[in-house]
């Protein structure tokens, strides 16, 4: 598998998750949402949707083959009209959408997955890395921008995802903060992720005693 295969939910939850155990960097409301940013940035590759002025659209209700982008597409269409990409992401954000990812990418070697019990009684899933390969590939091409390397169109999308879901400090030194927020500024999903987060999480805690980090069997 070449990333050249890979959707941009798919690179955004291989990148989510630490290499070394698998636990989850960010946490899974944010996770959800930038994982429907994502789909909907996918989408609108693959011309189904577009942005019209501030608004985005359904142009194509025709289906892509990928089952959860013609989930999204379908609820898309049933709603009927054009609303920002900010309010689409709560419109469509499921629960626990990291885990179908998460098992896609099992199916294709990237992951694999761990059952156990708590307490010898409660079911756990934790998935960990069983191939690092892509997730390498990705990070390195994700650095170069970072380093001062122009993006192509879709690394320029997953910069603004994950710099905007908190994924790519946790995976880059960044020295110039600035300068990628001027990159990722016109990106509209990107955005979508970053108006949530501003709306949704509160000053950090810089002892780490306020944030958990989920592990990715909570996905």
């Amino acid at each position: 598998m070449s990333t050249e295969q890979l959707t941009f939910p798919e690179e955004l939850i291989l990148l989510a998750h630490r290499e070394s155990d698998g636990k989850q960097l960010i946490p899974n409301n944010v996770l959800n949402i930038s994982l429907t940013a994502a789909e909907l940035a996918e989408l609108a590759e693959l011309g189904r949707v577009e942005l019209r002025g501030a608004d985005l659209a359904v142009v194509d209700s025709q289906p892509t083959g990928d089952a959860q982008l013609d989930a999204v597409l379908s609820q898309m269409a049933k709603v009927g009209k054009a609303l920002p990409p900010s309010k689409w992401l709560i419109r469509i954000n499921p629960v626990r959408k990291g885990r179908h990812y998460l098992q896609r990418l099992m199916e294709r070697g990237a992951f694999k997955a761990d059952k156990s019990r708590v307490l010898g009684l409660f079911p756990v899933e934790r998935y960990e890395y069983d191939d690092t390969r892509l997730v390498r590939e990705i990070t390195a091409r994700l650095g170069q921008v970072v380093r001062g390397q122009k993006p192509d169109a879709r690394t320029l999308t997953l910069l603004a995802l994950t710099h905007h879901s908190g994924v790519l400090k946790q995976l880059i030194a960044i020295d110039d903060e600035k300068r990628i927020d001027e990159l990722v500024r016109d990106d509209w999903a990107g955005q979508a992720v970053k108006t949530y987060v501003d709306k949704t999480t509160t000053k950090p805690d810089t002892t780490g005693a306020g944030v958990t980090l989920l592990d990715a069997g909570g996905s």
